[in-house]
């Protein structure tokens, strides 16, 4: 059995009523496997140095 193809005008109203629903997982998200280099290194430096903020008023007390 073949499955009858929406038209493009169903498949835009689909895809609306769909974003409409869930516009948070709506968005387009890139993986950071797909990101730029430059991009790469920045989010793992921005990221341990968040961790070493958090992880050093702890160790004070």
């Amino acid at each position: 059995m073949a499955k009858q193809k929406r038209s493009a005008e169903q498949q835009v109203a689909d895809e609306a009523d769909r974003k409409a629903q869930n516009p948070i997982g709506a968005r387009q998200v890139i993986a950071d496997s797909h990101a730029d280099p430059e991009f790469q290194e920045n989010h793992k430096r921005l990221r341990a140095e968040r961790l070493a903020r958090e992880a050093g008023p702890a160790s004070k007390n």
